[in-house]
Formats: C-alpha cells, sequence, structure tokens
C-alpha cells in the first residue's frame, strides 16, 4: 500500500515508519526544515519525504495516484508545561485540519488519527469508550476538537476513519525528557532522582505491542470506522514501574526518590483503559509482560 504519514520523525512515528517500510508499504511522511531525523536514521532513504516548507513538494504529492492511508500521527506541544497552552494547540487543530483536507483532495479513503486518553479527563476506572469525554486541559480539548472536525468531515465525503486513544506506550528512543528514559539514565550512572510519590495508576503498552495493534487497522478491510482505546488494560503504578527498572539496574531503591516533588495541579490518579472494544472488533492482542518490554528497553539505553 501507498501510506501517507505526519509526525514521522516523532518517537511514535517513527516506529510506525520502521513497520510500515518492513511490511513493503511505500511511505511517504511530511517533514518541515525544523524536522530531527535522527530517530529515523537506520531507514530514512527508503522513505520518500514531503517537505511541508516547500510548497513545490506538496504539490507534487498531489500528483501521486492512489495512496491508500493517511496516518496522522503529528502533535506538538505534549510536554507538561504546553499541555494547557491553547496558542499551541489550537495550532495544531489547524494543522490537523489541512491535513484532513490533504486527504480529501488526494482522494484517500481511510484516515487513522493518533487521539490520547486525556479527551476522558478525570476518572476512575478502567475507562471504555462510552465514557463521556470531560478534558481537564487544552491537550485534551483539542484533541476532541479535532474528532469531531474528522467525524464530520468523514460523513461528508464517505471516509473510513479510525481514532486511537492511545494510553502511555513506552519503548526504545523515547523523548528524552519523560519520566522513564531519564531514571533508566539517571541509575546507569548512579544518580538518584526526585519523584513524586507514584502512587498513579497508569495504562503501559510496550510500543511494538502497539504497532501490532495499529498494524489490524491499516489492514482492516471492513470499514470499521470509530473511535478505539488502545491500551493494555494494565493498571500499574508508576512505583512499581520504577522498582522494575532499580532491580532490573542492580539498583537498590534509595536512588528512586519517591516523595521529593509534589504532584502536577489536577494530576490524574488513575488512567487506565479497556482494550474489549478494539479486540472484540479487530481481534485478541498479547501484550508482552512489564518486566519484559522493561529489559529490552534497560538494554537500549545502555548501548546507544
Amino acid at each position: 500500500m501507498k501510506i501517507l504519514i505526519t509526525g514521522a520523525t516523532g518517537f511514535i512515528g517513527s516506529h510506525i515508519c520502521k513497520e510500515l517500510i518492513n511490511k513493503n508499504h511505500t511511505v511517504y511522511a511530511i517533514c518541515r526544515n525544523s524536522s530531527n531525523f535522527d530517530k529515523c536514521s537506520s531507514f530514512i532513504d527508503k522513505i520518500i519525504w514531503v517537505n511541508q516548507d516547500k510548497n513545490n513538494d506538496l504539490n507534487e504529492l498531489i500528483k501521486i495516484p492512489n495512496i491508500d492511508v493517511l496516518i496522522h500521527a503529528a502533535w506538538s506541544g505534549i510536554n507538561s508545561k504546553d499541555r494547557n497552552n491553547w496558542d499551541i494547540q489550537l495550532e495544531n487543530f489547524r494543522y490537523s485540519k489541512s491535513i484532513i483536507e490533504l486527504a480529501i483532495q488526494l482522494n484517500i479513503k481511510k484516515i487513522i488519527c493518533l487521539g490520547s486518553q486525556s479527551e476522558y479527563g478525570i476518572y476512575n476506572y478502567k475507562v471504555t469508550e462510552n465514557h463521556i469525554p470531560s478534558p481537564i486541559d487544552a491537550y485534551g480539548s483539542i484533541k476532541l476538537l479535532t474528532l469531531h472536525y474528522l467525524q464530520n468531515v468523514a460523513a461528508k465525503y464517505h471516509l473510513t476513519w479510525y481514532w486511537l486513544r492511545i494510553f502511555s506506550i513506552l519503548g526504545e528512543n523515547d523523548n528524552q525528557n519523560w519520566l522513564l528514559p531519564q531514571v533508566i539514565k539517571k541509575l546507569i550512572n548512579n544518580e538518584e532522582i526526585k519523584l513524586t510519590k507514584g502512587e498513579q495508576y497508569y495504562d503501559y503498552l510496550y510500543i511494538d505491542d502497539f504497532i501490532k495493534c495499529l498494524d489490524k487497522i491499516v489492514n482492516d478491510k471492513l470499514n470499521k470506522s470509530g473511535i478505539y482505546n488502545v491500551c493494555s488494560g494494565r493498571p500499574v503504578k508508576i512505583k512499581q514501574l520504577l522498582l522494575i527498572v532499580a532491580q532490573q539496574l542492580g539498583r537498590t531503591p534509595q536512588f528512586l526518590k519517591f516523595g521529593a516533588i509534589p504532584y502536577r495541579e489536577n494530576q490524574n490518579m488513575f488512567m487506565v483503559g479497556s482494550p474489549d472494544k478494539f479486540q472484540s472488533t479487530f481481534g485478541k492482542c498479547e501484550f508482552e509482560p512489564i518486566e519484559d518490554f522493561i529489559k529490552k528497553i534497560i538494554y537500549f539505553y545502555k548501548t546507544t
């Protein structure tokens, strides 16, 4: 298939591209002059890059016939300091709108967009897609706005669409300022790290397992449009996760200074989803045990 992707140079997008290439799809990736290609260095020459800062490139893209799928994975301002920045998040909507309009110009009939568990807001149970969204920040609110736009456009142009609400995805080559890479690097260097109490329950999914779920949707022939949680359904405390990291690195828990910093304002203490709708629609997924994929992630950071 011919697949167009945004956000190809990011953590999730780069893993998506690698899998698409391995499956012998033709991958067109939208980039910018400012894009950092480090995460794509091992397969950069196997992607057809389209620079959106050069209008001629986008014009050439429009001439390409029969692009089968759009995967929209680009999103700015995902760090905690920018999640309530309405200017940044509204720009995400404007960009998403332009990409969906481009898909219509290209006559792409299947659109896959990455949503977020943040759309749900605060809850204390394993959340399903039937939960009424009540986001508490600009990030979740604009994700939800983008979903509503996609639904309206899809109905008008008879498009197949999938909105994937992802939870906590972990894996190799993640953004360096996220918690897990920071903790692993600190512990490798025998350094302490200040943390909250770590009592939050999160739903952790290994990046390779996410890619397997995405592959089911890319290859779906039955046009089962809708909103889908992509998650493991396993509640795990952050503290438990980080203690596994320390144990596998042979470090004592004293390096992890739990309770040294406060929770952020409006901290969600339970972010766990139900994967039942996804699995009943696309088939059961086997998720890798946390201890196993943590070992792989640690190996990556020890050897790079």
